[in-house]
């Protein structure tokens, strides 16, 4: 089993995910070196994130129609696209649409990872899957800094998006070759599940553990703007800032399989409660910063938050899934992380209209509510249904 997702899911993700974790940090970046301010600069995160909202939804209808991986191929082609468009972009407009496709191919494509992982993973180890899934992104999200602060140094900022690009592709030829055998959903499914009827089923839940989530979106997706920025901010150069960011993802990584292995054994709440807890520290110290040192230090606890918090919403939404409309319902679950993750880099864009450290204040006072939404709402207990295709 272990074998098959390695070929199947993981392979392609780390591929992929190596080029998406050079061009996300530059997103901001590109903006600020076109000429415009912090604020344009976080609404590049933004638009990124408006992309990913419909490419949730897209890859729980596609996976559920056509099978995961013809899903994750076709979403792969998105992001491939909005690469390209972004590398190219003559002015900001266009490089806001790049953004876009970006977030859409990105997102329909977790969405499809995920749906082919828990049609073959047993209840017991769902969290060690989701997280391990969650593991293969942070990789990737370390290396691709890494390998972009080179390309940066070399050939400036567009060079990370040909970069992304190329990986797209290599990722997309890996999944053809090897990724489509066992797909169990080619065929069109007996029974079609409408989104809006799965939502109308689960509006209980929610409307409770699912605000938490978009709150957890919105601490996630408000740190990749924040660091980069506020680095920016302080006199460090883009080489430097991206340096930064990938040392905060390289403690992130670190931490997948023991997060995974503590949702698994001891709870979902061992995680979700430090991790929201530290986030938002992070938030909260960063604007307190100056100098290389001291912002690596509020950028390695953010770090340290994000990855406690590895796979905790899709873990979380694999143990709520219905059996029938699964896919339907795990797209739904990840556009609300997706529009929390709209409004972190938002939330920091309007501060930034006032005061760049009130935008960090507010998001951390996002990560404190958070902290008590997952107390409230978390089961003590994962589920002990089985989840099968629907």
């Amino acid at each position: 089993m272990v074998r098959a997702l390695a070929a199947r899911a993981y392979v392609p993700t780390f591929i992929a995910e190596i080029g998406i974790g050079a061009m996300l940090p530059e997103l901001a970046l590109s903006v600020v070196h076109m000429g415009h301010g912090a604020v344009f600069g976080s609404l590049a995160v933004a638009a990124y994130q408006l992309g990913r909202l419909p490419g949730s939804a897209l890859g729980g209808a596609l996976a559920h129609r056509r099978g995961s991986a013809h899903a994750a191929l076709i979403a792969l082609g998105v992001l491939a696209a909005g690469s390209l468009v972004a590398a190219a972009a003559p002015d900001l407009g266009v490089f806001m649409a790049g953004a876009i496709l970006i977030g859409l191919g990105h997102a329909s494509y977790h969405v499809a990872r995920q749906d082919q992982i828990l049609g073959v993973i047993p209840p017991a180890f769902i969290a060690r899957s989701m997280t391990s899934l969650a593991g293969i992104w942070r990789i990737g999200n370390f290396i691709g800094p890494l390998v972009g602060a080179a390309l940066i140094a070399a050939f400036g900022l567009s060079a990370t998006y040909w970069f992304g690009a190329a990986c797209v592709l290599v990722a997309m030829a890996v999944l053809a070759v090897v990724g489509m055998r066992g797909d169990r959903r080619i065929v069109r499914p007996r029974e079609r599940v409408a989104l809006r009827e799965v939502a109308r089923e689960h509006r209980h839940l929610l409307a409770t553990l699912g605000i938490t989530v978009v709150a957890t979106g919105a601490l996630r997706q408000a740190r990749i703007a924040v660091i980069p920025l506020w680095a920016s901010h302080v006199g460090l150069s883009p080489e430097v800032a991206t340096l930064v960011f990938s040392i905060s993802a390289g403690i992130d990584m670190l931490l997948f399989y023991p997060a995974g292995r503590t949702m698994d054994r001891r709870g979902r709440l061992w995680t979700a409660i430090p991790s929201s807890l530290l986030l938002a520290a992070g938030f909260i110290a960063l604007p307190f910063t100056h100098g290389v040192a001291q912002v690596t230090a509020a950028a390695l606890l953010l770090g340290i938050g994000n990855g406690w918090g590895s796979g905790l919403v899709m873990t979380l939404g694999a143990d709520v899934a219905p059996e029938r409309g699964r896919s339907v319902f795990t797209g739904i679950w990840m556009i609300l992380q997706d529009a929390g993750g709209l409004a972190g880099p938002a939330l920091v864009s309007l501060g930034a209209l006032v005061a760049l450290p009130l935008g960090y204040f507010a998001v951390g006072g996002i990560g404190i509510a958070t902290t008590g939404g997952f107390w409230a709402w978390v089961p003590r207990r994962p589920p002990a249904h089985l989840h099968r295709d629907d």
